[in-house]
């Protein structure tokens, strides 16, 4: 492994150590970093992080509406440095707020947070996809990693302390975010809102390559996170009377560490660990009704965090590959998730809150509730693991036709495109539209520019009769069915 390490470059560990700042920072929200000692410290720091999740929605949405702004910004240094700087603002207003129990500080701090949430999500978003799930998977797991090194030492230090750093931890991953260049900041494109289509989840499937079945299942386990959270780091009452969140928080720690070590030393096995995540996720949560009030409670909720930390990476390789290979805006591909895992977060949550409460005794229905969220998680797991597409999209699995199966459907396709004069350049970024790659893909790798791409796909689609990319794919793929019919499960 350290010969490993060893290859990484300079740019590749300033991405890694600035992003595990980033995380690191999340991670001391839910260990309540900045509200230790408080008398409410459970409530505090609970609606800390209802508040700093709930409004970075209102940025995810203005990145989903004005891309090509957001984009231009994301490449400013000064936009990055601002929001890292109201980062640290709003961590000490949380903290001022904490020994103060001034509900209005508490307000203003989780704006000012939820502006730097936003910005960095995005920011570290783009440099994770810029090569797809390959470097996802690196920078990702190296930065929840690297986050578990950073929180040990300041866990024991006294409160003060550890609230001055992990308030300055915006700022060091700010720095090191401007410190990688404009270009590794932006998006490839993004020069539209989603939308012009007949219905915005049409436009999210088509134009940013996003199934459907996919949003489901993550807004399922992303719910059941805000849930998990909610009893395990901030309620006292589902746990004998203390609070778990340093010890859940180390444990997503641990995993992470062995998530970055496989994806180091066998990057192929990686896959394994993802569905072992899954599975894990629904062991805790089987696990959760027989352990409430005790001592133990932690246990269901470390099981559990370990699995949705494997989840998380998994979502971070799966968006970044589609919008490396198949979003017509890949900026507006990462605000679709992380819009969804926000407000996800605050539905669970609040429903803990709600159904659970942080009263002495447990509500009527808890074990119940939880059992019910437990059930939701199963589903959401069962949908992931039998979608193919989404092993194949997330680059772990090849497809079931085969290299003689993929053979014979492009001779076949190159018949058709042949008998509609499509030039041999044509056929040949008819063959990548067909794969999945965008545009300014096609472009880099066939050393072209992206305005001669463009002449050309609208070349293809003038011979073809067709108005857009999907109109295309799906008329290539109806001609290869209609070929060779026993062929449909290796169409893409």
């Amino acid at each position: 492994m350290a010969g490993r390490l060893a290859t990484l470059g300079a740019a590749d560990v300033k991405i890694i150590a600035g992003s595990a700042c980033f995380w690191a920072w999340l991670d001391g929200m839910f260990m309540s970093a900045f509200f230790r000692g408080s008398h409410e410290e459970g409530l505090m720091a609970e609606l800390a992080v209802v508040l700093l999740f709930g409004v970075s929605a209102v940025g995810f949405a203005a990145f989903l509406a004005w891309p090509a702004r957001a984009n231009q910004l994301l490449g400013e240094k000064r936009t990055p440095l601002m929001a890292a700087a109201l980062g640290t603002v709003g961590s000490a207003l949380f903290a001022a707020a904490g020994a103060m129990h001034a509900v209005t500080l508490l307000v203003v701090g989780g704006a000012c947070c939820a502006v730097c949430m936003a910005m960095f999500q995005m920011g570290w978003g783009a440099v994770y996809c810029r090569d797809g799930a390959r470097s996802a998977a690196l920078y990702a797991s190296g930065g929840f990693a690297g986050a578990v090194i950073i929180d040990l030492p300041l866990l024991f230090m006294v409160p003060l302390a550890s609230m001055v750093f992990y308030a300055l931890l915006p700022l060091v991953s700010g720095v090191l975010l401007v410190s990688i260049g404009g270009d590794e900041r932006r998006y490839q494109t993004s020069e539209q809102a989603v939308g012009g289509g007949p219905s915005l989840l049409t436009a999210i499937d088509r134009r940013l390559g996003i199934p459907r079945m996919l949003l489901l299942a993550a807004a399922l386990v992303l719910v059941s996170f805000g849930y998990l959270q909610h009893l395990v780091s901030f309620s006292s009452v589902a746990s004998g009377g203390t609070p778990g969140g340093v010890v859940v928080q180390l444990t997503r720690g641990a995993m992470a560490v062995i998530l970055f070590s496989v994806v180091i030393c066998s990057p192929s096995r990686t896959n394994i660990l993802y569905r072992m995540g899954l599975l894990l996720i629904i062991a805790g949560f089987m696990l959760m009704p027989f352990l409430f009030g005790s001592g133990l409670f932690w246990v269901a909720g470390a099981i559990i965090i370990s699995g949705y930390t494997a989840f998380d990476l998994l979502v971070w390789v799966l968006f970044s590959q589609i919008a490396h290979t198949r979003s017509e805006s890949p900026l507006q591909t990462i605000a679709v998730i992380k819009l969804l895992a926000v407000i996800c977060y605050v539905v669970g949550a609040v429903a803990g809150m709600v159904l659970v409460g942080n009263d002495e005794t447990l509500h009527t229905y808890v074990l119940q509730e939880t059992t019910l969220m437990g059930y939701l998680v199963m589903i959401a797991t069962v949908l992931l693991l039998s979608s193919k597409d989404m092993w194949v999209l997330s680059g772990m699995v090849a497809t079931s036709s085969g290299a003689s199966g993929g053979e014979a459907r492009r001779q076949c396709l190159d018949q058709w495109f042949v008998a509609y004069g499509l030039t041999p350049r044509e056929q040949e970024i008819a063959h990548l539209l067909i794969a999945g790659r965008t545009q300014p893909w096609v472009a880099t790798s066939l050393c072209i520019s992206e305005n001669t791409v463009g002449t050309h796909v609208r070349h293809i689609y003038q011979k073809l009769g067709v108005h857009d990319r999907q109109q295309f794919i799906d008329l290539a793929n109806d001609q290869y069915t209609a070929v060779s019919p026993d062929s449909r499960e290796a169409v893409s």
